[in-house]
């Protein structure tokens, strides 16, 4: 069995995510009460979108639970053009979120991506993934 200490943990991810030139953080909480597994597959659905909609992409995102303790809460690390509004556009359309729940900041590469996404990466309630086109090498 893996064991590791968190800080190490997170400083692994943190610096592999760290190769990725990323241009912005962004935040998605749901309008409605999202359990894990539809999340999942939520994301999974978004990765497709932007495959389909994007030629040159790449998204981290990482599910915590919200301070409730049951809802579930997305934190993205997202490069490539337009991707903010394709992001935007899919959420909107399945009707998940109001305008006001998904946030787009500036990624601040000083930060690094631990900061970001890393802190619940050892929980046993996350989940995450990676996307990225076919000519995005990590």
């Amino acid at each position: 069995m893996y064991k590791s200490n968190t800080l190490e943990l997170v400083n692994t991810w943190g610096g592999w995510l760290n190769r990725v030139e990323w241009k912005y953080f962004s935040t998605i909480t749901y309008k409605f009460d999202i359990k894990p597994n539809r999340n999942e597959k939520i994301m999974l659905q978004l990765e497709d979108y932007l495959c389909k909609n994007i030629d040159r992409y790449s998204m981290f995102w990482i599910m915590e639970h919200t301070s409730n303790g049951y809802q579930t809460h997305n934190h993205l690390l997202l490069d490539g053009d337009g991707i903010k509004e394709e992001v935007n556009d899919f959420l909107l359309k399945k009707n998940l979120v109001n305008e006001k729940f998904i946030r787009h900041y500036d990624f601040e590469h000083e930060k690094g991506a631990s900061h970001y996404v890393c802190k619940f990466i050892k929980s046993d309630n996350v989940r995450y993934g990676i996307s990225y086109s076919d000519d995005f090498k990590l």
